[in-house]
């Protein structure tokens, strides 16, 4: 039905357009032809006519300019009329979008209201929201979009005055902008401590003492107030504050973020190395390729089919080692995703600033990052090219199927092709030594230049190495709880250096 109405419309517009300015025809006139055009078109012909007559736009046909064109009054009135229709009806479209903006609006603040804190100080914003969606009377098309602006401006400015941007944790109240002035200007408030806004008080308030909590109980574990520590279960305890156990923490956290970062370099170490590894592996293999080309290309058709079982050989160790190393690679990128994963855990907490929040998120986070670094990193069983075992395989093959005169020129290729290790051996050596040879003259010529610098550096670590076992035995005496025990943080950090010591002796043990 719509369709329907929507193609007669637009018949109907094509019919009421003039062909020369595509518009809606403005007082229209008839030609003796019997078409239509608009009188400024119209004149606009006769100016640009040659020779007295005009050309029809439509069939061509030529009349006198002259001539006294006659109006086409009912065509004027329809088409007027249909201009009428059509800005009637764009202004109702325009309304009810307006409608629809403004319906958008309201619910977005209602839905803000929801989530964000009150000012204890204002009345209720949703109360606000509420009222100016509700609806009186339905206003015109005319004045709609007027309407819907101003009403879409109130609430907003009604809204935007209404929610807290501070809350007093003294005064255990939230305030918006214009009430949390005093705060900020009288100097009877220059103690109370403000914060960002909060709706969670009753999670920060003891339920036997009404009063906020400031403290920590390092015996039971748990996060108390001031009652509580004079008159409460929890006198005589040993007890920190929240600021002070936060500090505590992070200085923790930020040991674990080291080992973290320590492991996390030695995984890319490693990485690298397989890398390495692979890149010699492909090396290797193109080498081979082209010995072996090269062979074939000697034999041609004789030896065809030996050239394509050399490397099958080549190709199956190559496969091997790919496969070894692939396992090697993917197991060490998931340790490193678990430290990543580890790593982006303690920086979150770090960033973490509200200590109640923080001490709550490291009750769990802090054990899951712990738990995962007890855990044994991946310390790969190096691949290398074991040019014996191809060599084995090819003179088997030689042995199966060449001929007595075909024997030399196999044997130079298969040495040939057994030396490319040796050769990437030598090569890698001597550069090895031209590095250390540099490396050895920039330090003789830089030692003593840098005596002094050695004696202070070895002074000032001494110092921090000092400063940090007393660190330590603070944090021992300081803290004993499941949320922040150095004893056996520092056990499983001995615990991590073993096993990394292991995988070191392992390491040297494959390589030798």
């Amino acid at each position: 039905m719509a369709s329907a109405q929507l193609e007669q419309s637009s018949v109907l517009q094509e019919e009421l357009t003039c062909p020369v300015c595509l518009d809606l025809y403005r007082d229209p006139h008839l030609l003796p032809c019997g078409h239509n055009f608009c009188k400024t078109c119209l004149d606009r012909l006769k100016r640009q006519a040659d020779r007295g007559r005009l050309r029809c736009p439509e069939c061509r046909d030529s009349h006198r300019c002259g001539t006294n064109f006659q109006k086409n009054f009912k065509l004027a009135n329809i088409a007027d009329d249909y201009r009428h229709r059509r800005r009637a009806n764009a202004a109702a479209a325009t309304a009810l979008k307006s409608r629809e903006l403004l319906s958008s609006s309201l619910a977005g603040l209602q839905s803000l209201s929801a989530f964000a804190v009150p000012c204890d100080y204002c009345p209720s914003v949703a109360a606000d929201v509420s009222g100016v969606s509700a609806g009186g009377d339905r206003p015109s098309a005319a004045s709609i979009s007027q309407e819907c602006s101003d009403k879409q401006g109130a609430a907003a400015a009604a809204a935007a005055s209404m929610f807290a941007v501070k809350t007093c944790l003294k005064c255990e109240v939230s305030m918006c902008q214009e009430h949390v002035k005093p705060h900020l200007e009288l100097p009877a408030f220059r103690e109370h401590p403000l914060t960002e806004p909060m709706n969670d008080f009753w999670k920060r308030k003891c339920p036997d003492h009404d009063e906020i909590y400031r403290y920590y109980c390092l015996d039971d574990k748990m996060c108390v107030c001031n009652a509580c520590t004079i008159e409460g279960g929890h006198a005589g305890h040993t007890i920190k504050t929240l600021k002070n156990t936060m500090k505590d923490l992070k200085g923790t956290l930020d040991k674990q973020l080291y080992r973290v970062e320590r492991k996390y370099s030695m995984a890319e170490k490693k990485l690298q190395e397989q890398k390495e590894k692979e890149r010699q592996n492909r090396k290797f293999l193109d080498d081979a390729e082209q010995c072996l080309t090269r062979l074939g290309e000697e034999m041609k058709a004789k030896v065809l089919r030996f050239v394509v079982r050399l490397q099958e050989c080549t190709r199956t160790h190559y496969d091997t080692n790919g496969l070894a190393i692939q396992k090697n690679t993917t197991k060490i990128c998931q340790d490193k995703a678990r430290l990543q994963e580890v790593r982006c855990g303690i920086e979150g907490l770090m960033q973490e600033n509200d200590p109640f929040r923080f001490v709550e998120a490291y009750k769990t986070t802090g054990k899951q990052c712990r738990r995962q670094l007890r855990k044994n990193m991946f310390y790969p069983e190096y691949v290398d090219m074991d040019t014996e075992v191809i060599g084995v395989m090819m003179e088997e093959e030689m042995r199966k199927f060449l001929e007595e005169e075909l024997m030399c020129h196999v044997s130079s290729a298969i040495n040939s092709l057994c030396h490319l290790s040796d050769l990437e051996e030598e090569e890698e050596e001597q550069e090895d030594n031209e590095e250390e040879a540099a490396e050895e003259e920039e330090d003789d010529d830089d030692l003593d230049d840098s005596s002094e610098e050695e004696m202070r550096s070895d002074g000032e670590e001494e110092d921090e190495e000092d400063e940090e076992e007393e660190e330590d035995v603070h944090d021992q005496n300081d803290l004993n709880d499941d949320l922040f025990s150095p004893g056996e943080e520092e056990e499983e950090e001995e615990e991590d250096d073993d096993g990394d010591e292991d995988g070191d002796e392992d390491e040297e043990e494959r390589g030798v």
